[in-house]
């Protein structure tokens, strides 16, 4: 039995686990969480886009979550 795709809060949750690819640090001042565009679902079999601004360093970054929960692209 697969468990159904990741929620939306879950989703943010694996986001914010993630450190700044920039500084290392683990607080955000803005994390958004969308459905992935077409392409990324055709590209990756992405399920969610998160945009993200690192809190300490203002680097900003993009993830792509699938539906097991991996990222399948951190920019």
């Amino acid at each position: 039995m697969s468990p159904g795709p990741v929620s939306l809060e879950r989703a943010e949750r694996i986001a914010r686990s993630h450190a700044c690819t920039h500084c290392g640090e683990y607080s955000f001042k803005r994390l958004v969480v969308k459905a992935a565009p077409k392409s990324l679902r055709e590209e990756f079999k992405a399920v969610w886009y998160v945009t993200r601004v690192c809190g300490v360093c203002r680097h900003e970054s993009e993830l792509a979550i699938d539906a097991d929960g991996d990222l399948v692209l951190e920019t």
